[in-house]
């Protein structure tokens, strides 16, 4: 029994229907046939992890249609996992369970009509990347994933040096002259505290 089993054991005393495993989590999001045209979508940072070869996930996000796609999916999630799912913190940006070993972010600060619309949502397009159900990556951000490539996609002012400087950390390697292009931009932000970054 790990830490997250005992805790979550004190607060609720429903059994778990299957284990946490990344598999089963993966199922249970991504439950309509047509999930990729009609969501939700698992798609960022697993999926950039997945191109790469990476199996230890950082987070698994959820992206969704709506805000009632969003209960439906969480619904889901605590009806399979019972006991061993739990809230471990919520903002305007997420609501963060702990689920077993993993951390599921349900994304709620926008909703999207199409996985492409998450896509573009993404500020560097090695993080262009989705999951789909055998846990294989898909997107148009796949091939700069694995090459360590780190392009903008969207550019955000108040997290572009933060996120610079996380994946530089990964590996990723810009261009100079695009960087040197976007620091030039009018209202990048060099003061952040990382709670702002909405990602």
């Amino acid at each position: 029994m790990n830490l997250t089993e005992i805790f979550c054991g004190v607060f609720e005393s429903k059994p778990a229907k299957v284990k946490p495993t990344v598999e089963n989590i993966v199922s249970t999001v991504l439950q309509n046939d047509n999930y990729i045209y009609d969501g939700p979508w698992i798609a960022g940072g697993m999926g950039r992890q997945l191109a790469i070869g990476e199996s230890d996930f950082s987070d698994i996000d959820v992206w969704f249609k709506s805000a009632e796609q969003l209960y439906k999916t969480k619904e889901r999630l605590q009806e399979m996992f019972g006991s061993a799912i739990f809230e471990s913190f919520s903002s305007d940006n997420a609501i963060t369970y702990t689920c077993g070993d993993q951390k599921v972010q349900l994304i709620k600060r926008a909703y999207y009509p199409t996985i492409n619309d998450v896509f573009k949502d993404f500020d560097f397009t090695c993080c262009m990347v989705a999951v789909d159900m055998e846990i294989k990556p898909f997107g148009p951000g796949v091939v700069h994933a694995k090459n360590g490539t780190l392009k903008l996609g969207r550019f955000d002012p108040n997290a572009f040096i933060a996120r610079y400087g996380k994946y530089v950390g990964y590996g990723y390697v810009m261009e100079p002259k695009e960087f040197l292009e976007i620091i030039e931009r009018p209202g990048i932000n060099y003061e952040f505290d990382g709670t702002t970054l909405g990602y």
